[in-house]
């Protein structure tokens, strides 16, 4: 079965000839070597190191196009423009201007092949091909989170146009084509470990605490939160780690705490239903609490309800 899913996010266009040089020293990964063509996830961090967003920049040669988390464009523009002083270098909102759809699972490379003559095999990280159909572009590019497979980027413009071609009747049944849902989506994204803005990325966490190692580069120089995030890795001091939840009873992320032998150790960040016995959810344990073979429990209202954690 080959998934889809729209995604809802926002775009930006980073312009100047200090775009790389500065993004660099102001995000976590090593992006001012990135080459045409190619694409890289990198996060933008505060003084504190806690994050601003994730996002993923495609170089296209003479500007960046960028994708960043949903109604966070103004947010992360502002954050930019604060510590852009002499720096040749602007930042264009580009929000509700295009949109995303995620393709994975069975048969996306020959979906890929097929419908844009694009060979995914060939392609690593978040690297992308540029797509022309006459004045109708599009971005197809890998995607290396834990769902993989690809997204394809276009204007909303041409909305009418993509659904007719990528959706027709012949493509949807030759591939068992299968429209993922809100909550479709929710249920995997918690169950593969997967971070999300405003929920486990907030101004309360920061990349190491998420598991979002290949996202940082420990041997690149300064950039804005990371004399935080150096000394939290060179001595082991993260103070909480995000965790898989797993219980038999319903419970929210609503204000939901983590408790080990009557003292809390933590917090919820996401639930959702997986099935009628199952329950599951994302959310952070303090480090000297935690223990992957320790009975825990949470608590909502004064209700106590048996969980396990499990190691993401």
């Amino acid at each position: 079965m080959l998934n889809f899913y729209r995604f809802k996010q926002d775009y930006l266009i980073f312009r100047g000839n200090d775009r790389l040089d500065l993004l660099n020293r102001l995000s976590t990964n090593q992006v001012d070597s990135l080459e045409q063509n190619k694409g890289i996830k990198t996060v933008l961090t505060n003084d504190k190191g806690r994050f601003v967003d994730l996002i993923t920049l495609y170089n296209f040669g003479d500007f960046i196009f960028s994708i960043c988390s949903f109604n966070n464009s103004t947010n992360v523009i502002a954050h930019l423009d604060k510590y852009t002083i002499m720096d040749d270098f602007k930042a264009e909102n580009l929000a509700g201007t295009h949109a995303t759809i995620l393709f994975y699972g069975d048969n996306n490379n020959k979906f890929a092949q097929h419908l844009f003559n694009t060979d995914l095999s060939h392609m690593e990280n978040n690297d992308f091909q540029f797509h022309n159909i006459g004045d109708h572009h599009s971005i197809i590019a890998r995607n290396d989170d834990l769902f993989g497979g690809f997204v394809f980027i276009y204007s909303v413009e041409d909305k009418q146009l993509w659904d007719k071609k990528i959706f027709a009747e012949d493509l949807k049944q030759k591939y068992s084509m299968h429209e993922v849902s809100n909550d479709e989506y929710e249920t995997k994204r918690i169950d593969t470990g997967i971070p999300a803005y405003g929920k486990e990325m907030t101004e309360q966490t920061n990349p190491l605490e998420c598991g979002l190692y290949k996202y940082v580069s420990f041997t690149k120089g300064c950039y804005i939160g990371q004399e935080v995030i150096a000394r939290l890795d060179s001595y082991d001091k993260i103070s909480k780690h995000m965790v898989k939840i797993e219980a038999e009873r319903e419970f929210t992320s609503n204000e939901t705490k983590i408790i080990y032998n009557n003292k809390e150790c933590g917090f919820v960040t996401s639930a959702v239903k997986q099935n009628d016995k199952k329950h599951i959810g994302l959310g952070f344990v303090k480090t000297i609490f935690l223990d992957y073979h320790k009975e825990y429990k949470l608590k909502s209202e004064n209700i106590l309800i048996d969980c396990r954690i499990k190691k993401i």
